[in-house]
């Protein structure tokens, strides 16, 4: 098989995985898998016919690549260009599956789609121009497409509030800048042989950035369901077989079962009794900070002396056993602490400017 026909294999296998990872982040109301790849085809295929027609009509006026790849031209040509590209992309997206359009999140979502779209196609042309080029399908996909969703993340957002919350059109433009100026950066970097060290740093404040973005949209999606609600109507079964980690109490216990997880209620000492696996699940979706469980055990002593993990201080495990035990109320709390502590530092601690990710984002 030549490297042509494997690249685009290769090519749709990491784009289909990337896919995966990008719905991971949509906790509350998942796109389907069908729409996102409708979204990372279509928006990334017109997304690209438009830069590459775009870089076509400048090389008529003199702009060869050697005059573009530059920091200048990085700035000025490459980063409005792409960007611009990945915006059109996203308007035919769009106009194609509005429908899906139901929440933030999912401007971040399809735009990521159509970025990912882009990069992906580009990663291939990169990869097919010349004899000892294959390596940059690989290099590219993990430092390139990064990248691109990265950057264009923001425009997602922005087009979400322009069409669904009639917040005027200055805000996709401000959006647009913003990510034309941090796509100047990162080829800015790559271009040149001084500072290309900083790299793989600028990529990982980029990265972390994105990521609290949508952080911010699974915070304040209106999908997202009261944690102390979804114990108000028990299933009315009961789970056999079960010693409290807390009280050691082993009467049946009353099941409170639902679409986001199964838990069992101890009418001795009141405490929720939940798998490891469970409260990990708990924390990932109603406080989605996107942290390993394991890092936010710490060990506690309780009132009565033993010895516990505790995870912020709301939900305990013992030294045996993979059970651990809650009070609704008290995880509830610490649920809503981090979600406000998130937005807070969302908007605060940003590299971008914290006054205007408050006017633009409120």
């Amino acid at each position: 098989m030549s490297f042509l026909y494997l690249s685009i294999i290769l090519s749709a296998v990491i784009g289909i995985i990337i896919i995966a990872w990008i719905r991971s982040f949509d906790i509350y109301e998942k796109e389907t898998f069908r729409a996102m790849i409708w979204a990372f085809l279509a928006g990334g295929i017109t997304s690209v016919l438009l830069a590459l027609g775009i870089y076509e009509f400048l090389r008529l006026f003199g702009f060869e690549d050697e005059a573009i790849s530059t920091t200048l031209g990085s700035f000025l040509i490459i980063g409005p260009v792409e960007e611009i590209a990945k915006l059109v992309g996203l308007v035919v997206v769009y106009a194609l599956i509005r429908k899906q359009f139901n929440e933030l999140t999912d401007g971040v979502i399809y735009m990521s789609c159509v970025a990912l779209g882009f990069s992906i196609i580009e990663n291939y042309f990169y990869a097919n121009t010349g004899d000892g080029n294959e390596y940059l399908l690989v290099y590219r996909a993990f430092i390139s497409t990064p990248a691109h969703i990265s950057f264009s993340v923001i425009t997602g957002y922005a087009w979400y509030r322009y069409k669904k919350e009639n917040k005027p059109f200055r805000t996709v433009l401000a959006a647009l800048l913003i990510a034309s100026v941090l796509h100047g950066v990162f080829d800015a970097l790559a271009f040149s042989p001084w500072f290309n060290f900083l790299l793989l740093v600028y990529l990982y404040m980029i990265i972390m950035q994105s990521l609290r973005m949508v952080q911010y949209t699974n915070v304040i999606s209106p999908f997202r369901p009261s944690f102390s609600e979804l114990f108000d109507n028990p299933s009315g079964e009961f789970a056999e077989g079960i010693t409290c980690p807390n009280c050691g109490a082993s009467e049946p216990k009353v099941l409170t079962r639902n679409s986001f997880f199964t838990t069992c209620g101890c009418d001795v000492c009141g405490y929720h009794i939940a798998s490891r696996a469970t409260i990990r699940k708990i924390f990932r979706i109603f406080a989605p900070e996107y942290k390993r469980l394991s890092k936010k055990l710490i060990p506690v002593r309780l009132s009565d002396g033993r010895q516990v993990l505790s995870v912020y201080g709301s939900a305990f495990f013992g030294s045996k056993g993979s059970r651990g035990f809650f009070m609704v109320s008290e995880v509830a709390e610490r649920l809503q602490a981090i979600n406000d502590e998130l937005l807070e530092r969302f908007r605060k601690r940003s590299f971008i400017s914290a006054s205007l990710l408050k006017r633009f984002f409120e």
